[in-house]
């Protein structure tokens, strides 16, 4: 829990240079906050299985519950605990943020009014590193989706996305090489 979280204040650090104190991180950034709460939850079910720990869980669960409880009422960020999310996630606005039953990978963004999740089948997505999700946009089923990847403002997506690929409006296209400059040539 702690190298994960770690790795996600590192990423805000780094996103808001205004901040030079991390308590101060901490106490203005909500997505943060469920940060805390998801990954501190996400401890205690692996907890659940070391018996050394087991004299924290009465006390931790509660902790939990409150935590998420107030991340849904307060920012309505639900990151449930079927969610397997990767170190240095970045959540940049709140407001009807659902993340469940999927895999995210290491520093990826996801912006406002964001759902991923399964489809009704039960399989959900997986989301390499480095991947930005723009607000609005609906990521439900078994797709995949590559590192280094963008899912544009308002995409439902209706298929997969290669690494370093983009979708708009759902469809989605490799729109550009980063390895080669416009014209083709290599620098």
């Amino acid at each position: 829990m702690t190298t994960a979280f770690m790795a996600d204040v590192r990423r805000w650090i780094e996103v808001d240079k205004g901040h030079s104190a991390m308590r101060r991180v901490f106490a203005d950034s909500y997505g943060l906050q469920t940060l805390f709460a998801y990954r501190l939850g996400r401890w205690l079910l692996c907890a659940a299985h070391r018996y050394h720990l087991w004299p924290l869980l009465p006390v931790c669960w509660p902790v939990y519950f409150l935590l998420s409880r107030c991340a849904r009422e307060a920012y309505d960020i639900r990151l449930e605990l079927s969610a397997d999310i990767g170190p240095g996630f970045f959540i940049g606005h709140f407001g009807a943020i659902r993340v469940s039953h999927c895999r995210i990978g290491a520093n990826c963004s996801i912006g406002q009014l964001t759902r991923i999740g399964a489809a009704a089948d039960g399989r959900g997505p997986v989301i390499g590193d480095r991947v930005w999700i723009g607000a609005h946009a609906q990521i439900v089923g078994p797709y995949r989706i590559g590192s280094d990847a963008t899912v544009g403002a308002g995409t439902v997506l209706q298929g997969d996305i290669p690494e370093g690929g983009c979708s708009v409006w759902g469809t989605p296209r490799v729109w550009c090489d980063v390895t080669t400059t416009i014209d083709g040539c290599s620098d």
